[in-house]
C-alpha cells in the first residue's frame, strides 16, 4: 500500500484541461511495507512505484494526482466525476469522507486537507514559498503524513461548512456526522452517522490565566466541548474568543465586547480568515464574519469571501431585522435599486 501526493505548476483553471497540461514539480509516497517516505522530483520515477503498488492512498487524488500523472505514463479510468489507476485499488480520502456523509450534508463543500488537519490536530499547514522547491518538497512530505494519519484515523471527524446558493458559509465548528471507513487495502466497510460530534480532544479539565488580567484562572470545559467559542472571565469581565482549532482570535474588555454586538441578535460583529496555498493555483485568502446591515442599520447579516484562484466565491446572507436578501440588495444598489 502507497500514500502519496503531488506538486504542480499553478493552474489556470480547476478544468479537466488545465490539470492534464498542469508540470509536475515534486512527489512523495509513503510505502506501507518499508515503513518508509520517498521523494521524487522526476515524474517517471514516481509512477514506476505507483503501477507496482495494489493499492494507494490519497487526499483528492482521484480528483486531480492521477490526471495530472496520466502524462507521465500512469494509466487511468474514469470513474463518476474523477479518475482512478487501471488494476490498482484506489482509495481517496476526501471522496470517501464525502460520499459517506449523511444524505442532507452530500451537498456541503469537499474538505480540504488543511481544514481537516485543523478538525483533528488543532494545526495548519506550514508556510511555504512555492517558487523554493525545497521548501515546496517539504510541504509536499507534510501532506503525505497527515495523509496517512487520516487514513489510519479510520474515524473522521468533519468541520460545517454548508452552501449556500453555491456561496461558501460557515455556520458552526462541527458538523453533525462523522464518516469513516475500515479498510484492509482490498475492502472496505462504511461506518457514518454517529449522531453528535466527539469532544475536543483538549482535556475537559484545561485552564488558563486570564491573558489580560493574569489574576484568574479560567477553565476552557465549555470550549472543549465546543458548546461555546467564548471563555468571560469572572474578574475582569474580559471576554476571549477562540478559534475551531482552540487559538485565540481576540481579547476584549466588557466594553469592547458589548459595542461589537448587534443590538437586535446578539451575535458578534466581527471577521477571521486565513491564507491558503490555492491547490498549487496560487495564494489566496478565505475570511468570514458578521456585519451590520447596510439597509436598515439596526440588524446585522452573516458573509464570505475566498478570493483562492479557481474558488473565487463571495456570498452575503440576510439581515436579522429586516430580513433583506443583502447580496441580492447589493446587486440592485449597483445598478440603481
Amino acid at each position: 500500500m502507497v500514500v502519496f501526493d503531488i506538486e504542480t505548476d499553478s493552474l489556470k483553471g480547476w478544468e479537466e484541461n488545465h490539470k492534464r497540461k498542469a508540470r509536475f514539480r515534486c512527489g512523495v509516497a509513503f510505502v506501507y511495507d518499508k515503513n518508509s517516505f520517498f521523494e521524487f522530483t522526476k515524474p517517471k520515477k514516481l509512477v514506476e512505484l505507483l503501477s507496482c503498488a495494489k493499492s494507494l492512498v490519497s487526499y483528492n487524488g482521484e480528483g486531480f494526482d492521477f490526471l495530472v500523472l496520466e502524462k507521465y505514463g500512469l494509466k487511468i479510468r474514469e470513474y463518476k466525476d474523477r479518475w482512478r489507476p487501471r488494476n490498482i485499488e484506489s482509495f481517496d480520502i476526501m471522496h470517501t469522507i464525502q460520499e459517506n456523509r449523511p444524505r442532507k450534508n452530500r451537498g456541503k463543500k469537499y474538505l480540504k486537507l488543511e481544514e481537516m488537519m485543523v478538525q483533528h490536530y488543532g494545526i495548519k499547514k506550514t508556510q511555504y514559498d512555492n517558487e523554493n522547491e525545497k521548501q515546496l518538497l517539504h510541504h509536499c512530505h507534510e501532506d503525505v503524513e497527515y495523509t496517512v494519519r487520516l487514513y489510519e484515523e479510520k474515524i473522521w471527524q468533519v468541520p460545517i461548512i454548508t452552501r449556500k446558493s453555491k456561496k461558501r458559509r460557515w455556520e458552526h465548528y462541527y458538523d453533525d456526522d462523522m464518516s469513516g471507513v475500515v479498510w484492509d487495502g482490498e475492502n472496505w466497510t462504511d461506518v457514518n452517522d454517529f449522531g453528535m460530534p466527539i469532544e475536543s480532544k483538549i482535556s475537559a479539565e484545561a485552564t488558563m490565566l486570564c491573558p489580560r488580567c493574569k489574576g484568574e484562572r479560567l477553565s476552557l470545559r465549555r470550549v472543549a466541548r465546543k458548546k461555546d467559542s467564548d471563555v468571560i472571565c469572572p474578574k475582569c469581565g474580559t471576554v476571549i474568543t477562540f478559534s475551531p482549532a482552540n487559538e485565540i482570535v481576540s481579547v476584549l474588555s466588557k466594553k469592547e465586547y458589548e459595542s461589537s454586538v448587534c443590538k437586535n441578535c446578539g451575535r458578534r460583529i466581527e471577521k477571521s480568515g486565513y491564507s491558503h496555498y490555492g491547490y498549487g493555483a496560487g495564494y489566496g485568502y478565505l475570511s468570514s464574519g458578521r456585519s451590520i446591515c447596510p439597509a436598515c442599520g439596526k440588524g446585522c447579516f452573516e458573509w464570505s469571501d475566498d478570493d483562492t484562484p479557481g474558488f473565487r466565491e463571495h456570498w452575503k446572507g440576510s439581515c436579522c431585522k429586516c430580513k433583506r436578501d443583502i447580496e441580492k440588495w447589493s446587486r440592485q444598489g449597483a445598478s440603481g435599486r
